[in-house]
């Protein structure tokens, strides 16, 4: 039996006995790569001796390495997750004797995706009083705000500090504003009553243009109308004042809830004012067409 034979038995017998982790290649490679020129083996082991060694020099290293360090735990943060923007629908008193609600989308992001959220960020953008138009407005004084939102089954309690509508179209404009965006049915003002959406032919402006909204840049124009009335005119004019477009267009839809019409209009880059007309009602906008 070769020298080589002895080594190579003994190695097996001590390996028996050992209970290599799974990281156990890991470590050697990691721990070998570090430390090549301190083990090296010297030139004058013989060719079968200097791989014993070797191997002899693993095992002992595999049962003296360390355990690793546990994993640092995830890094935590008592901030909630950012809410990504929403389109919300808010609602105006629009240019029509200002007692007419109008309704426009604006970009938000609620603390969370919950109704109470989703409610407060909508109020928010009422209570501010900038719509995208100028024609709207809000019918609420100046400085009223929100002050917590809560949800019983389809019902909103909104706290405004003791404040209260100034009108019944700012009371209705809270509530539709409220509904739109919570799909809830009901709502109430402080310890108040619950308030219902109010008929729509009775509430909402005559005309309005839903979409573009003033201050759109589109690619293509294309225009959606609301309305009560059968038929409704909208004329498309440039910048500068010159008719591209007049059209009679015909609303779709059933009373009393609001009849729609759509039109796709081809016109050249640039800006436009639209205005769509009934008898009693009118709304304009203006776009950008690139």
């Amino acid at each position: 039996m070769t020298i080589d034979d002895v080594i190579r038995r003994a190695l097996d017998a001590e390996a028996a006995t050992v209970d290599v982790r799974p990281d156990a290649l890991a470590t050697i490679r990691a721990r070998t790569g570090r430390r090549r020129a301190r083990f090296a083996v010297k030139a004058w082991i013989g060719g079968g001796l200097a791989v014993a060694a070797a191997a002899a020099t693993a095992a002992v290293f595999v049962l003296d390495a360390p355990p690793p360090a546990p994993p640092a735990p995830p890094a935590t943060t008592t901030e909630p997750p950012a809410s990504p923007e929403r389109l919300l629908a808010v609602y105006y008193v629009g240019p029509d004797r200002g007692d007419r609600l109008v309704r426009e989308f604006h970009r938000a992001a609620p603390a969370t995706g919950a109704a109470a959220d989703q409610v407060r960020a909508a109020l928010g953008l009422m209570f501010a009083g900038v719509p995208a138009d100028p024609d709207y407005a809000s019918a609420w004084p100046a400085g009223v705000a929100v002050r917590g939102v809560t949800v019983t089954g389809d019902v909103a309690t909104v706290d405004l500090g003791g404040a209260t509508p100034p009108t019944p179209i700012a009371a209705q404009q809270l509530v539709w504003t409220v509904t739109a965006v919570s799909g809830l049915k009901g709502v109430r003002i402080g310890s108040g009553s619950v308030l219902h959406r109010a008929a729509a032919v009775e509430t909402l402006a005559p005309v309005w243009l839903i979409n573009p909204q003033h201050g759109d840049v589109v690619r293509t124009l294309k225009v959606h109308v609301a309305g009560f009335a059968g038929r409704c005119r909208l004329v498309i004019r440039t910048s500068a004042g010159r008719v591209v477009s007049d059209e009679q267009l015909t609303l779709s839809g059933g009373s009393p809830a609001q009849r729609e019409a759509q039109l796709t209009a081809v016109v050249a880059p640039g800006d436009y004012v639209l205005t769509v007309t009934v008898d009693g009602g009118v709304d304009d906008h203006v776009v950008r067409v690139e």
